[in-house]
């Protein structure tokens, strides 16, 4: 009896420390590669503010620490102020006879391949169908009848992060020995999502990635997990159910009033999760090789390289070439990466990704003998100078946003309070578009500015002023003088209330 305990530990232990971790990779891309002439053409009316919206240059607000969240991600996104497509070049979308669940099974197929495995030796799948096109339950069960498995599948879910929160559940039932061979399965259906009218569309790509989790050689895979809820992102996105012009029910996708948050946290949680994961994997950040960040803008990967010190030189930013494919997004970055040799057999790898209102995600893994898919079609206009930031944008402006402070304001005589502050906003704004602006009253500025340019103005608001304005004030039909009455009634009422007669985040959310 005594013999078989010590077995049986010895066996438990042995399954809960073997080397788990990707065993092969494949990735799965639309026909179709669409560039910036279509809304050009489709929607020429959309540019007639060109004029305001095509900006010679840009100059960092001033007064920027080099080690706060917002401003590392202001800085590096100010060069694309430049872009009026943000950096965006190509991205991939649905032809006439495709679909998620093709996307999904040509990726599966690959990854089953790739790992020199027979659809009969997979034990489970677990599936991420992100706007996909029915609505409801996911397709798991659809995927597994066309792959022909004789294995459990399932559907999970965590819309950017679900590719490293499903590798992290892999890792966890083949330790226990419920499974042996995982197949994970991930795709985003971006472009059917989102109104084409609409400058999110610029951004919205469709894809599919594949891979393959099962025991490694010794030493390899998977050393640590880190994965904490993003509450704070809730309402950065809105999902709302719409009817098409075919009649059919259809999500529909827009950035909602809390859309500078993920802006706004974007460095806590990559600093939180990097830092957290190396300190369990016993490693640090320098013994890194190779990082993969999610880069659901043309900026993200600059920015998390920035918030950990790192060398850009160790990751890679597919951005260009598929725009945001969602939580595709980490398969595509290491299946490029390794098949470009960035990654080799023994290399430390990190993998980061931020899922707006789910979860951010790190993983350290020592790569193994990773099988590679079919590769997908080249770009017919992205080369490698578009995945790097031309610094030399970013010049000193001769349009600079002078100093000012909310002291200032209440010094002067009330009635002069008004005019102060439409002067300050008009002057940020030329700042930002880089041309010269008459004081017009009456201007909406949701003509001059897109989201972009309104978090930037929103940050440099709270940092001049000490008061926060939603990101949704900037939009709409409010003109500037409207804006202007609404930040004194903000300047007014926190000067009126004692620090310490209210906490500060609360003070933050007081609005007329």
């Amino acid at each position: 009896m005594l013999s078989y305990l010590v077995l049986a530990h010895y066996h438990y232990s042995f399954m809960v420390n073997c080397p788990v971790g990707i065993r092969s990779l494949a990735v799965s891309f639309p026909s179709v590669i669409r560039l910036n002439d279509y809304w050009c053409h489709k929607f020429p009316n959309f540019f007639t503010q060109e004029k305001l919206r095509n900006i010679r240059v840009f100059s960092p607000i001033e007064s920027i620490s080099d080690n706060n969240g917002i401003d590392i991600w202001s800085q590096e996104a100010a060069p694309y102020l430049s872009d009026r497509f943000r950096g965006n070049i190509e991205r991939r979308v649905l032809g006439a006879d495709e679909s998620s669940l093709t996307l999904e099974y040509r990726a599966a197929k690959d990854a089953i391949n790739a790992a020199k495995l027979s659809p009969g030796d997979v034990d489970l799948m677990i599936v991420t169908s992100l706007f996909g096109e029915n609505i409801g339950t996911g397709k798991a069960a659809d995927l597994a009848q066309q792959l022909e498995l004789r294995c459990p599948a399932w559907n999970l879910e965590s819309t950017c992060s679900s590719a490293l929160v499903s590798l992290q559940n892999a890792q966890a039932l083949i330790q226990t020995g419920l499974y042996h061979k995982v197949l994970i399965v991930v795709s985003q259906i971006g472009s059917n999502t989102v109104n084409e009218a609409d400058t999110l569309s610029w951004s919205m790509g469709d894809g599919a990635g594949a891979f393959v989790v099962d025991s490694l050689k010794p030493n390899q895979g998977i050393l640590s997990s880190k994965i904490v809820h993003t509450t704070q992102t809730c309402g950065a996105y809105l999902h709302e159910l719409i009817i098409d012009n075919y009649g059919q029910p259809q999500i529909h996708t827009r950035t909602g009033e809390n859309a500078s948050i993920l802006a706004e946290t974007a460095v806590d949680f990559v600093r939180l999760c990097c830092t957290d994961v190396v300190a369990a994997a016993g490693v640090t950040l320098e013994q890194i090789d190779f990082f993969a960040f999610n880069t659901p803008t043309a900026w993200y990967a600059n920015v998390c390289t920035k918030a950990l010190g790192i060398d850009p030189q160790r990751t890679i930013n597919l951005y260009p070439l598929y725009a945001n494919i969602g939580p595709v997004l980490p398969i595509a970055n290491l299946y490029h990466a390794a098949q470009a040799g960035k990654i080799r057999e023994n290399d430390l790898v990190l993998v980061y990704t931020n899922g707006a209102a789910a979860t951010a995600a790190a993983i350290v893994m020592r790569w193994g003998d990773v099988g590679l898919g079919t590769a997908p079609a080249p770009p017919i206009s992205v080369t490698l100078a578009d995945e790097q930031v031309d610094q030399a944008k970013i010049i000193n402006s001769s349009t600079t946003i002078s100093n000012f402070s909310r002291a200032e304001v209440l010094a002067a005589y009330p009635e002069e309070r008004q005019q102060m502050l439409e002067t300050y906003l008009l002057n940020c704004v030329s700042s930002l578009l880089q041309i010269s602006l008459k004081l017009d009253r009456d201007q909406s500025f949701a003509l001059l500015i897109d989201s972009l340019m309104a978090i930037l103005l929103k940050n440099k608001i709270a940092a001049d002023l000490q008061v926060q304005i939603p990101l949704e004030q900037f939009f709409g039909d409010r003109n500037i003088a409207q804006l202007a009455e609404l930040l004194l009634n903000q300047i007014v009422l926190v000067n009126l209330i004692p620090p310490e007669a209210i906490a500060a985040e609360e003070r933050e959310k007081l609005i007329l």
